[in-house]
């Protein structure tokens, strides 16, 4: 009887489902990551949808990474993300689904990196918690600039866009100290008002002085749909007299939905103001003349300086290096060739007799040719002996050089010929 009841026993273990295998290793949670699109408008929103499922509950929610990424507008709208379970495998599967929407600032390719989403779950088969994080897939979207808002500056695409205007204290005609404000309101649809730049810029004018607000941007979301509303506000108080013109404000920008581009604009507006005109800037500032008054000193002192010291020094080398070269055999030598040239026999004659003093005496034959061209030109002009003189003082001239170069080298090598005396004769 025993023998029987430990087989039927063995038997029933058999084909228990648990018989022979170890405990169950409970479940991972799953986690999934889609992008509504691949490819989006510059200002337009991507939907980045992520789902994490587990297979019990979770006792608080998960924690999510940050998408942040340059260029990139990362905006979580309300009731973006709630409650969801599935049936995995027979089984039903809570979670949570969060929608994040991604505004790209700029055209380009946008990868969002894979991540970690750290969460806290009952794993079965018992309730204790569990930490555990799972990882988010690399994802990448592209975004571009519509064909037809390529020329824009700035960029706008969005669903609507509308420009208002207020004035306070305006009137044709204002008196020193009076006020005008302006303000603009741009209210945009289906982008962030991020979008919209600064609307009243800065102008001169001296009859104003302009005293700009720090812009306020306001967004607002429904139903998914970011919107927003930018306010720019600059007060003008009049100084001098003169008339101002407010300039026209027009912005254009690209209607996602209609393919096309709107333009906005705001009329400008006059006023003058009644008063004294604007003083004139002195050329110069109190500063700057102390400044150019030190230099004028400065270099005053400078000037005397080298007009007392340095001016005669330089004054007395240039007086002798022009005494040197008066007595030196190359000016006399200019002389020569001036009076050839000058077709002059008596100045001829009186500029070789300087230039023989200075020179070495050379052969008899060089002086005599040289003498001999002489002669032949004076014999031409008191004798009767009739000749070309052009070419009687071409051979003048030749002669005389033949004659230097002569001379040059005689001096030259009585120069290199002279020794040193031995400094001890013994």
């Amino acid at each position: 009887m025993r023998h029987m009841l430990l087989t039927v026993l063995a038997l029933c273990l058999m084909w228990s489902p648990t018989f022979g295998r170890a405990e169950d290793v409970p479940p991972r949670p799953k986690v999934t990551a889609e992008l509504s699109t691949e490819t989006v408008a510059v200002g337009q929103p991507v939907v980045l949808r992520i789902t994490v499922l587990v297979p019990t509950w979770m006792p608080s929610p998960p924690v999510f990474p940050s998408f942040e990424t340059p260029n990139l507008m990362v905006r979580l709208p309300e009731r973006a993300s709630g409650p969801v379970s599935q049936k995995i495998d027979g089984q039903t599967w809570s979670g949570i689904s969060r929608a994040y929407r991604l505004y790209p600032m700029v055209p380009g390719r946008f990868t969002m990196p894979s991540q970690q989403i750290e969460l806290v779950y009952a794993a079965p088969p018992t309730p204790d918690p569990v930490s555990t994080s799972v990882t988010l897939p690399e994802l990448t979207f592209v975004a571009s600039v519509p064909e037809d808002a390529r020329d824009l500056s700035p960029l706008i695409v969005a669903q609507g866009l509308t420009l208002t205007e207020e004035l306070e204290g305006f009137e044709d005609t204002l008196a020193p100290g009076d006020a005008v404000t302006r303000t603009i309101t741009t209210k945009v649809t289906g982008t962030s008002p991020l979008f919209v730049p600064p609307l009243l810029a800065p102008f001169a004018n001296e009859a104003i002085q302009p005293y700009p607000k720090e812009a306020t941007v306001t967004e607002s979301e429904n139903r998914g749909i970011l919107s927003g509303v930018r306010v720019d506000t600059v007060t003008y108080v009049a100084r001098y007299g003169g008339q101002v013109i407010l300039p026209e404000i027009q912005v254009q920008w690209f209607d996602i939905e209609n393919d096309a581009i709107v333009t906005e604009t705001l009329a400008e507006h006059r006023f003058h103001v009644d008063g004294p005109a604007a003083p004139r800037e002195p050329l110069f500032t109190p500063k700057q003349i102390t400044i150019l008054a030190g230099a004028a000193v400065v270099l005053g002192l400078i000037v005397w300086g080298f007009i007392r010291y340095v001016w005669p020094v330089i004054s007395l080398r240039r007086q002798r290096r022009k005494e040197q070269y008066l007595q030196s055999e190359v000016y006399a030598a200019s002389l020569v060739r001036a009076a050839i040239q000058a077709r002059d026999l008596h100045e001829t004659a009186h500029a070789r007799q300087i230039w023989e003093r200075r020179t070495t005496p050379a052969a008899d034959n060089d002086v005599d040719a040289f003498e001999q061209s002489l002669f032949e030109i004076g014999r031409a002009r008191f004798g009767s002996v009739s000749h070309s003189g052009e070419a009687s003082w071409n051979d003048v001239m030749a002669r005389f050089e033949a004659l230097r170069t002569a001379r040059l080298a005689v001096s030259k090598k009585a120069g290199s010929g002279q020794k040193l005396v031995p400094l001890n004769p013994f």
